[in-house]
């Protein structure tokens, strides 16, 4: 869904009919996962992406031609030296993998409210809320239900166009994902579907003002984070200096529970060079449940704070603490410094160890699968 914001507004300034592409399945190895999309236009325009720019083209060509009488799904098998799609064409890729990509036609003025079934606007509802969001999308199964969905969201909210007794498989699969958080694709009631998980956007609370902040909140905002900066200095003066963090928030580190909300999903970095100060924030923040806890600066530093805590950290609070924060890229400065944070906090993200690809034996997207109990 990172592309989610760029389709919305390319799709609200479309003044011709546009194909919504979505990937619904992958096997093997691909550039992209199952719920990357791509909106196309009749002349050509493309926002978002289905791959690392291989299929795309061919996709422009015969999306329209495809759609003319309802949603289609592409499968292009890129397990060879070429690629072959449904329409028989071939082309050079090598890519080792098969991707199943579901083309969907929008007219101008056409209903896009949830209700209708439009995954862009409940997902974008719900990011907007904070909330997670789970879309299941019927791809492969009865004719008429072919780009159906059902759409849940932790709040309560449901919405979508499937009906029928498919509804009640998919429905359940939606529901257990939203509890879970696993995304699958696969078989479903007597279909195929591919179940998102739509998390809100990751939020990250970096404490600190200093030069090496900058260069966080900007790369972070690249890739779509929520980025909120607290320091001991007056807001109007945090704003200025990063103009790109979505909240500033003047605090002492006495204050940071009272003033900064935290939750079980927050991604913090304490970057603030003083150690009086890093004492009093990880007095405060260790014992909380957040996702991860990160601290710039030397082990031994760490060591001693921890050691000064008034009560010693257990271990499953020193599992989330990372001291110091980031990977081992070799980095030095404010830019490299950043990346190696920000690499690190991607693998938590992702559920990753951050090891090398060349080492990894399963595909670079390897999927989860459906539960048996739901296969037909």
């Amino acid at each position: 869904m990172r592309e989610l914001d760029d389709i919305l507004r390319a799709r609200e300034r479309a003044s011709g009919p546009v194909v919504l592409a979505t990937v619904v399945a992958v096997s093997g190895s691909s550039y992209r996962r199952p719920g990357a999309r791509m909106l196309m236009g009749g002349d050509g325009w493309l926002a978002g992406g289905v791959s690392g720019g291989c299929l795309e083209g061919d996709l422009v060509r015969k999306a329209f031609f495809w759609t003319s009488d309802g949603p289609r799904v592409l499968r292009y098998d890129t397990t060879g030296d070429t690629a072959e799609d449904e329409g028989g064409l071939t082309f050079a890729l090598g890519c080792n993998g098969v991707v199943d990509i579901l083309l969907e036609r929008w007219e101008p003025g056409a209903p896009s409210s949830p209700s209708s079934g439009d995954a862009l606007t409940f997902a974008a509802d719900a990011r907007q809320q904070s909330l997670r969001a789970v879309i299941a999308t019927v791809y492969r199964g009865p004719a008429e239900a072919v780009g159906s969905r059902c759409m849940l969201r932790e709040d309560g909210v449901e919405a979508g166009n499937l009906t029928g007794p498919l509804r009640e498989s998919v429905r359940a699969a939606a529901t257990e994902a939203l509890v879970r958080g696993v995304p699958w694709s696969g078989a479903c009631g007597g279909a195929e579907v591919l179940v998102e998980v739509v998390e809100p956007a990751p939020p990250v609370v970096v404490f600190g003002a200093g030069f090496d902040v900058a260069p966080v909140v900007s790369r972070a905002q690249g890739l779509g984070w929520h980025l909120t900066v607290v320091a001991d200095r007056p807001v109007e003066l945090l704003r200025r200096r990063f103009p790109q963090a979505q909240a500033c928030i003047a605090s002492r580190s006495t204050e940071v529970l009272q003033k900064v909300p935290l939750s079980a999903r927050s991604l913090v970095l304490v970057m603030t060079h003083s150690l009086p100060q890093d004492r009093e924030l990880l007095a405060r923040l260790v014992p909380l449940p957040v996702r991860y806890l990160g601290v710039l600066g030397p082990r031994a530093r760490t060591e001693r704070i921890l050691r000064e805590l008034p009560q010693a950290p257990t271990p499953a609070q020193l599992e989330k603490l990372h001291a110091p924060m980031g990977l081992d890229l070799g980095a030095e400065g404010a830019d490299e410094i950043a990346l190696s944070i920000l690499a690190e906090v991607q693998t938590v993200l992702a559920g990753r160890d951050g090891g090398r690809l060349r080492e990894r034996q399963a595909p670079i997207h390897a999927e989860a699968a459906a539960p048996e109990r739901r296969s037909a």
